[in-house]
């Protein structure tokens, strides 16, 4: 089975997990409270601005590519719980470089799987019963909300039963002081709740589901070439713009190990019982750890190991500029040492060009 199929396998289960919490999500709100009545504008805040927002954080992390972002895919891909030949397929991944275009994908497809699932229970919800759909404010009256409602029904503009009007607006306005009367039409808000769902929704997120199948068919597997030279010989002389890479290991004392990989422990193990002394403390850092301000805070030097396949990052020069010591490179295959290709210390050597207090390192002995 290929890695792309068993990754595939694992998108319909995120998929199916994020489908039925929207439905369980929308169909709690939806089916209000005893009496059946569901606050308006706490159903446009959730399932019209906050997608809407979403989608706008997601323009501006495209047009601010390094900032730190948090996806919920990547979290959960990340848990030790996930089956090891899962684990494997996503290593192998970041080893073509298609990680992130993956992960990218996977984030807007169960996006969107939650918009279609609150969707469908919004719908199936006033199929089996009766919905009133109120709104209730202390502040607020019926002309400061108006201008709003109106904003939000422009893209549909031409289908007059779903715009938000006036005596609409005024009649559903619960007030406990007075009795409601039971001419006013409280389930007339339907209509214009599903299209607000539709346009703000699901449709923003199948475009960039779309997208982002795109751009992920469109970007190519980076493949190791097949050459016997060691890598890493004679690479310094002909490469002069960039730092040097030393396989002579290095005189570590009083120092932490630090993961910015997941590594398991027996290979953990390994690299510490190379040096002539063990480290003081072990840390994980990067996103899957959580001990970063604890290394940061100790001040020791620090044995960085880090994954050769993944391209250097600017969270991971952000840690690097607050600390010193070594970045060691490693690589490898369900718990065996790979030899590191020379374009992966090409690109570290490149991004250690200007990082004074830290050495970049590979053992010549790991392959």
């Amino acid at each position: 089975m290929s890695d792309l199929h068993k990754l595939n396998q694992l998108t319909v289960g995120f998929i199916a997990l994020f489908f039925g919490a929207g439905m369980l999500l929308s169909g709690t709100v939806v089916s209000g409270d005893g009496l059946g009545r569901v606050n308006l504008l706490h159903f446009i805040a959730l399932f019209v601005l906050w997608p809407l927002l979403s989608c706008l954080l997601l323009v501006c992390y495209n047009f601010f590519p390094k900032r730190r972002s948090f996806s919920v895919v990547n979290w959960l891909v990340n848990l030790p719980l996930l089956p090891k030949a899962y684990q494997q397929s996503i290593t192998h991944l970041k080893k073509e470089q298609r990680f992130k275009p993956w992960l990218f994908l996977q984030s807007q497809q169960v996006v969107l799987a939650f918009s279609l699932g609150c969707l469908l229970s919004f719908f199936m919800v006033l199929l089996f019963s009766d919905v009133s759909f109120v709104w209730r404010s202390t502040l607020l009256s019926t002309h400061h909300i108006q201008p709003l409602l109106d904003v939000i029904a422009m893209p549909w503009w031409w289908l007059e039963s779903a715009q938000p009007a006036l005596a609409l607006i005024d009649s559903t306005k619960e007030n406990r002081m007075l009795s409601q009367t039971n001419e006013t039409n409280y389930g007339a808000w339907w209509l214009f709740l599903l299209m607000a769902q539709c346009v703000y929704a699901v449709v923003p997120r199948v475009l960039s589901t779309l997208w982002a199948r795109y751009k992920f068919n469109k970007t190519p597997a980076f493949t190791t070439p097949v050459n016997d030279e060691h890598p890493l010989k004679n690479r310094q002389v002909q490469s002069p713009i960039l730092s040097a890479v030393q396989t002579e290991r290095p005189l570590l004392t009083a120092y932490n190990l630090c993961c910015w990989l997941e590594l398991e422990q027996a290979l953990c193990d390994d690299i510490v019982h190379r040096f002539s002394e063990l480290p003081l403390q072990t840390f994980q850092v990067g996103f899957h750890g959580k001990d970063e301000e604890k290394a940061l805070e100790d001040n020791k030097p620090q044995l960085l190991l880090v994954a050769a396949w993944e391209p250097p990052m600017g969270e991971l020069r952000d840690y690097l500029v607050q600390g010193r010591g070594v970045i060691m490179l490693v690589d490898h295959k369900e718990g065996v040492w790979q030899s590191i290709n020379a374009q992966y210390v090409d690109e570290w050597r490149r991004f250690c060009l200007t990082l004074n207090n830290w050495s970049l390192y590979v053992d010549k002995e790991l392959r």
